[in-house]
């Protein structure tokens, strides 16, 4: 009876071994052209791997990937959990990312005119497609890593025809990330540079927190400092004329403390103008209106912060539909322009409009103002999230059809 009980567990185990080391010939021989083309059809785009190697320990490494005008990276290194698979989900203990970079490409949206027809429409009954409810793999990655990461964003929707913006020397951490419910809490570091003009001015980005997603709770800090807020200038070129201004550079700071409990999200805010530098006047020249309301706005901040020039505001949103809005900062700025009017002879009205272009029917108002600012500074992350949503859309009907 024992001896027969160890043939079954050897014929057993033998089977097992012979599954395994066809799977991993079977990787090793092919993974590289399989994993191209997986690649080329989820993301329409010509791909081509330098290096790939798998090894009997189920870690892929990958050198040299190049996903043509989207994505390359000089190393990728993942290894998935066995524990994972047997459970039926496709689970990545480590998953590593060197020197990837990112390009991104906000384009104006094609207008097309419809043909012109004087032909009758007939109603007909169009067959509705039949799509098959696949349901997807649960994918997750216990840890991510990225190092010396870059993103270059380049929008050509601005007034001035495009800019380019990059995001340099990215380190960042993602451990626990599930897309499945899960009791594990995600945990997420990052932080960045972003060079300007000038080599030797660089912005920074930093992130840190963690997020649970099945109980909708989030602890984090953003830090975004030493921004170029001149080298912006194109999205909010409509609403401010930096010239009639005098302002040559200035940098912006912001900071959020962002805590949430049960979806219920509240991020304060703190908003920072230092280092502004104002064209001088030339001989004879006369000071416009726009010089003298920046001037009674910068007064007005300055006398209430030392010298500062400082705005705390807070938002309160929904963790699982976060929106961003713009009451709260605009009752922060009239607020603190209120507390300051004493110090100046302008009236609140023109302040806060600040020194904008004239239009057609006057001046945009500081809610429009705020918005385009805002707006240009947050297209770079709904783009990033844009595309990324894209290809993981296409992955999605790929398999459906």
């Amino acid at each position: 009876m024992r001896s027969r009980i160890e043939r079954i567990l050897g014929f057993f185990v033998l089977t097992l071994a012979i599954i395994y080391a066809t799977v991993y010939l079977y990787l090793a021989i092919m993974g590289q052209a399989i994993l191209t083309n997986q690649l080329q059809e989820i993301t329409r785009k010509k791909v081509t791997i330098g290096y790939f190697s798998f090894t009997p320990a189920l870690r892929a490494d990958i050198k040299d990937l190049n996903i043509q005008g989207l994505f390359k990276s000089q190393i990728i290194s993942a290894s998935p959990s066995i524990i994972g698979l047997l459970r039926g989900k496709f689970v990545l203990k480590h998953l590593v990312f060197i020197r990837p970079e990112f390009s991104i490409n906000k384009t104006p949206p094609e207008i097309t005119e419809a043909p012109v027809s004087t032909a009758v429409i007939v109603p007909s009954v169009v067959a509705t497609p039949v799509i098959k409810n696949v349901k997807p793999i649960p994918f997750g990655i216990a840890n991510l890593s990225i190092k010396e990461g870059k993103i270059i964003f380049v929008d050509h929707t601005v007034s001035s025809g495009s800019i380019k913006i990059s995001i340099e020397g990215i380190e960042a951490s993602v451990k626990n990330f599930y897309l499945y419910p899960t009791p594990n809490i995600t945990e997420f570091k990052l932080k960045a540079i972003i060079p300007w003009r000038d080599e030797e001015e660089k912005g920074k980005v930093g992130l840190d927190g963690w997020i649970n997603s099945s109980k909708r709770d989030i602890r984090a800090t953003l830090k975004v400092n030493d921004i170029d807020a001149v080298y912006l200038y194109p999205y909010y070129s409509y609403w401010v004329d930096l010239d009639k201004a005098r302002i040559e550079r200035a940098k912006l700071n912001f900071s959020s403390e962002i805590h949430g409990l049960n979806n219920e999200v509240t991020a304060d805010c703190h908003l920072e103008l230092s280092d502004m530098v104002r064209k001088a006047l030339e001989i004879g020249e006369s000071e416009a209106k726009a010089s003298k309301i920046t001037n009674a706005v910068l007064d007005r901040f300055k006398a209430q912060d030392n010298g500062n020039v400082r705005l705390n505001f807070t938002i309160k949103t929904k963790l699982d539909s976060p929106q961003f809005g713009f009451d709260n900062f605009k009752s922060a700025f009239e607020q603190k322009l209120m507390r300051g009017r004493g110090t100046s002879r302008f009236r609140l009205q023109d302040t806060v409009s600040l020194p904008v272009r004239t239009v057609e029917s006057g001046v945009k108002s500081f809610t429009d103002l705020s918005r385009a600012m805002i707006d240009g500074i947050f297209a770079i992350g709904n783009e990033i999230r844009k595309s990324t949503g894209d290809l993981i859309n296409r992955g999605d009907s790929r398999e459906e059809d």
